[in-house]
């Protein structure tokens, strides 16, 4: 007795079928969990693992005395009073990323600690699989963690600083405000230092050189006896008037004593006189005529020494106009680090951006996948069509 075909593989036919569905199930499962196995791996971190950041942020502005340019609007709101440079804003910006003030927090902050917190997890914390124990691994690291934009329409420099704690983050926080107050005290001393050190300089020489001039004046004085060779020169040539004066009398004398009595007793006498005069007054122009020490040369030279110390005195007067004006030009160009917001500890975490992350692995997942499958696609065809 025969049975229908139906009958006797029915069952089994049912069976087989199932289980080859089954495998197939398997392994389209297989194959998409294989595909999206970053999607799922940054499910399971960000969802489950990663631990907490707090964000700490704290905006500044660089400004200095100098009046700026109006330019209308929020941005001459924000930058009237004292004018800003932009360059002394990126040297801030680019200090605070720096292995120096690396150096510095680490030398104020137990900053080892503070990202190395047992609360976080293996691949956030450090050191961690990314970064060793290094120096320079760990200044890659603070760079993660700390990020300086600078928003050239209105001059204001954000600072936010990640940690796995909110109070760590802010300390961090003050502490780089802080180490970007001393830059800037230090650029404010280097550049008074750079413009006045110079009108200083020339105000010293100028000195030093009325100084010189001064004492030549009073060596000379010293040395040939009198306060002023001019004055004397005058009181001399009086002098000389006064005995011509009387030399002339003397003559007249005795002009009229001869021609009254050629052998009166006066006649000696006037003519001794008369020579007496004479010799004074030739010994006085002397005294100012001499080639060798005579009171012209002496006038001379007073007057060289009395015009080299009214240049000293001149130049004096010009320095110290000098040096006031570059005060006033180094305190015009002080700069100052203006606090506008204040690092806060935060009472939420805002970082990781979980949901964000997650998304965008999601996004780049399947964009590989994408170009993976017209990859494999066109393969197929070619190898078909040939």
């Amino acid at each position: 007795m025969n049975l229908p075909d139906s009958i006797v593989d029915g069952p089994f036919t049912d069976a087989a079928g199932m289980r080859d569905n089954v495998k197939t199930m398997i392994r389209r499962l297989t194959r998409i969990l294989v595909v999206f196995l970053p999607t799922l791996v940054g499910i399971a971190y960000f969802g489950f693992v990663a631990a907490d950041q707090y964000v700490s942020q704290a905006k500044f502005i660089i400004r200095s005395a100098e009046k700026p340019e109006s330019q209308g609007g929020l941005a001459e709101l924000i930058q009237s009073g004292m004018g800003r440079s932009q360059d002394d804003t990126y040297a801030v910006s680019e200090f605070i990323t720096s292995r120096d003030a690396t150096r510095q927090l680490n030398a104020s902050l137990p900053m080892i600690e503070i990202y190395g917190a047992r609360g976080a997890d293996a691949l956030a914390r450090y050191p961690s699989i990314l970064y060793g124990r290094t120096e320079e691994e760990f200044y890659s690291y603070l760079k993660r963690m700390i990020t300086v934009i600078y928003t050239s329409s209105t001059g204001i420099t954000t600072l936010s600083v990640r940690a796995f704690r909110p109070e760590d983050a802010k300390a961090i926080a003050e502490r780089l405000l802080s180490l970007s107050e001393n830059l800037i005290n230090r650029m404010n001393e280097r550049m008074q230092q750079d413009s006045i050190a110079t009108s200083a300089a020339e105000v010293a020489l100028s000195q030093e050189q009325l100084i010189a001039a001064q004492i030549a004046i009073g060596r000379f004085r010293n040395e040939e006896l009198m306060v002023d060779p001019a004055k004397s020169a005058v009181l001399l040539t009086e002098l000389i008037s006064k005995l011509s004066t009387d030399l002339a009398q003397a003559r007249a004398q005795l002009t009229e004593v001869l021609a009254a009595a050629r052998d009166s007793m006066q006649i000696p006498s006037l003519r001794r006189r008369i020579a007496a005069l004479e010799e004074q007054i030739s010994f006085e122009r002397a005294r100012i005529t001499s080639a060798s020490d005579g009171l012209a040369e002496k006038i001379a030279e007073f007057e060289r020494l009395n015009l080299r110390r009214e240049f000293a005195n001149r130049a004096v007067t010009r320095a110290e106009t000098d040096l006031a004006r570059a005060r006033v030009e180094a305190r015009r160009q002080q700069l100052y680090l203006e606090k506008i917001v204040l690092p806060l500890a935060s009472d939420y975490s805002t970082e990781p951006q979980r949901f964000y992350l997650i998304l965008t692995i999601f996004s780049a997942n399947v964009i590989l996948f994408l170009v993976g499958w017209l990859i494999v696609t066109g393969v197929r065809e070619h190898a078909a069509g040939t």
